[in-house]
């Protein structure tokens, strides 16, 4: 059945391809971006709508009248401490909330989980390259999660691993409320495929989904 879809993030990596594939498959989309000229992608099912995630005003504005919020934010590169997800996420689920709209999902990272199922270099990288770097932004992530915990809305995170630029192959692992052991990568098109293809999956709804090849 097809969805009016709301994109937060539309402009990123993993935001385009849920916008693209979202349309080719017959769903309604927005993409909500703070800068609209951004989005060159142009579709008669296709609205793209100025939103900033911080301003709860335009964040309703963008909610209103969709059946599904897709949250393709992700981790910034900050090194420096930032709370932009849990409070864009929070904006969302008031906005929920006050639009009558109940489906989120919400990109994640699979850093946050456990290392000591990852292939050893990538457990060794994790735990003492990207964790210490990203410590600020994987906070941010961890509180965004308990957010989306601490809703009644009908939520699902996705923690994918490294992202790549490879082609949609439809073959995917995950793993639902425990750890996926040796996740390395998913490309953004297989992870905006598993997130399309599960986005009324009640199976989902208050769990969080570990993906990867």
């Amino acid at each position: 059945m097809t969805k009016k879809l709301v994109v937060f993030g539309a402009t990123g990596g993993t935001g385009r391809e849920l916008v693209e594939q979202a349309l080719a498959a017959g769903h309604t989309v927005t993409a909500a971006v703070r800068r609209p000229e951004a989005v060159t992608l142009t579709h008669p099912r296709l609205t793209v709508r100025r939103a900033d995630v911080l301003d709860p005003a335009s964040v309703e504005a963008a909610i209103a009248g969709h059946d599904v919020v897709l949250s393709a934010l992700g981790a910034t590169s900050t090194r420096e401490p930032t709370t932009i997800c849990r409070d864009a996420v929070a904006n969302m689920l008031t906005a929920m909330e006050r639009c009558g709209v109940r489906r989120i999902a919400c990109v994640s990272a699979l850093a946050l989980g456990d290392a000591a199922l990852l292939p050893w270099p990538m457990r060794l990288f994790v735990r003492h390259i990207l964790k210490p770097l990203l410590r600020h932004p994987f906070a941010d992530l961890l509180a965004m999660e308990e957010r989306l915990r601490q809703s009644p809305l009908e939520w699902t995170i996705v923690r994918p691993p490294r992202l790549t630029q490879g082609r949609r192959t439809g073959h995917v692992r995950f793993a639902v409320d425990a750890p996926l052991p040796g996740a390395a990568t998913i490309s953004r098109a297989d992870l905006a495929d598993y997130m399309l293809a599960h986005v009324d999956d009640p199976a989902l709804v208050h769990k969080l989904v570990e993906v990867a090849y």
